[in-house]
């Protein structure tokens, strides 16, 4: 496109989605002219590096699976906690039918717990591979930052970085800010800590016969643990909501201009 000014013609072209912006570069994908603000990465428009991540299998069937799962690990956790508050002391009185049904509660929790990690995995390593699409890499591979979650030492920290930039690509700070990360962690650590504390307290008290500590310390594990999940259901939500605007093309702030800068200077 040409412009004309006092008879003379311009040979810079403008950009056809912001006419009065001169284009900085042409898309490598369409071919079309881009200004500043239609710039996207890797040489693409913006609009071309929207369809360049709908290349990408979409994670709202994994979002949706791993919210589900969470939940059913919330109520685990529940039938836990009732089995131990009701049931375990009628059953202390009898030895002999106690086995099975804490060999029961104890496979049921081993299982929906990794059902549920495992599927909390599974989205992550999608969001971070569609945010990589979008131009928005979290500094780490969809593998590494699964990784995260699985590397002992690293796995205390590491996975709440994660998740944090994730909410900053999305959103920015202010999203990131807005959301119960620090709770949604706080509580996952604490859960850890208290279990492990509960496993060290039965071990010490069982030569006494005398638990109670341990069993506190595994009631309050408990609480923890469901506060974990109900947290990472409402950060699953949240996330997976932001994506899905951004996939559409909705939901992303456009990028200053250096001549817009200065027209407002």
């Amino acid at each position: 496109m040409l412009n004309a000014a006092e008879g003379d013609v311009a040979s810079q072209p403008m950009c056809p989605q912001h006419p009065e912006r001169e284009a900085v570069r042409t898309c490598e994908r369409c071919g079309r002219y881009a200004c500043a603000a239609c710039e996207g990465d890797e040489g693409r428009c913006r609009e071309c590096t929207r369809l360049s991540a709908l290349e990408v299998p979409d994670s709202r069937a994994r979002a949706r699976r791993a919210t589900v799962l969470q939940y059913v690990s919330v109520g685990a956790s529940l039938v836990g906690l009732l089995f131990n508050l009701l049931l375990m002391p009628e059953l202390e009185e009898r030895p002999e039918l106690m086995q099975l049904p804490v060999r029961g509660m104890l496979v049921l929790g081993v299982v929906v717990a990794v059902a549920a990690q495992v599927t909390l995995l599974m989205w992550v390593h999608r969001v971070v591979r569609q945010l990589k699409t979008l131009g928005e890499d979290i500094g780490m591979s969809p593998a590494r930052a699964v990784w995260m979650w699985l590397i002992p030492l690293v796995n205390w920290l590491k996975p709440y970085h994660v998740m944090r930039d994730i909410a900053e690509k999305l959103g920015g700070a202010h999203f990131a800010a807005l959301l119960p990360l620090q709770w949604w962690w706080g509580a996952s650590v604490l859960s850890r800590i208290l279990e492990k504390a509960e496993t060290k307290l039965v071990a010490r008290e069982a030569g006494s016969g005398d638990t109670s500590a341990g069993d506190v310390v595994g009631l309050l594990a408990s609480v923890c643990a469901m506060a974990t999940a109900v947290f990472c259901v409402q950060l699953i939500k949240e996330l997976q909501t932001r994506l899905d605007q951004r996939r559409e093309g909705r939901g992303e702030p456009e990028a200053p201009v250096a001549e817009d800068e200065a027209a407002a200077a």
